[in-house]
């Protein structure tokens, strides 16, 4: 149903997903971490220790399963850039790949979202870690609504949530051993987030 949509009705799926963000973050938590670790009590008290702890968990997940990657090169940038994470101070609900266009079901007539699939990924952390705003439309900032605006730290936040997510679409295609093209377009992307890391000083 993708390449039935008009620009004007991706505008409108884009807002609606703006605001589902806003209002899914409006749950909160005491701390940072995947929906499982902060019900079972092992939450971090801090967002850039809960999201340091979540790319290192992806980085031995591929050196377990011999991916290859430039390991010291990932693990050099997030540490060096992870002092942008500490602006965030507020555990927000967040369904990381709320955006995904395999998860968002559409109604046929209006073409309006009528519903989500897939809640397994949520984490209590940065409402702005969703796919949704990676590369964000105007559309969906509107549909935010709270928003302050780039910023130094906003962009490195966001360099570092799309980094993460490139690895763990590398490591996933990887086991599953199918959609090679699809690591490819990962590998690619990792390697430009990789080049716009280095140039932050």
């Amino acid at each position: 149903m993708e390449d039935q949509l008009s620009d004007q009705d991706r505008d409108v799926i884009d807002r609606q997903l703006g605001a589902l963000a806003w209002k899914i973050g409006q749950h909160t938590s005491r701390s940072f971490g995947t929906f499982h670790q902060v019900e079972r009590g092992r939450g971090k008290s801090s967002w850039k220790e809960a999201f340091l702890s979540l790319v290192e968990g992806t980085l031995r997940d591929a050196e377990d399963a011999f991916v290859n990657l430039p390991y010291a090169e990932i693990r050099s940038h997030i540490h060096r850039l992870s002092p942008a994470l500490e602006e965030i101070t507020l555990p927000q609900l967040v369904l990381v790949d709320l955006g995904c266009p395999s998860q968002v079901i559409l109604d046929p007539e209006d073409k309006a979202i009528s519903g989500l699939v897939d809640f397994s990924y949520a984490v209590w952390g940065d409402v702005f870690m969703a796919q949704i705003f990676d590369e964000a439309s105007a559309a969906v900032l509107e549909g935010y609504g709270s928003w302050s605006g780039v910023s130094r730290s906003w962009t490195t936040r966001q360099l570092l949530y799309a980094c993460h997510r490139s690895i763990q679409t590398i490591t996933m295609r990887y086991f599953r051993r199918k959609d090679e093209s699809s690591e490819n377009d990962a590998r690619r992307r990792l390697t430009a987030l990789l080049a716009k890391m280095a140039d932050i000083k």
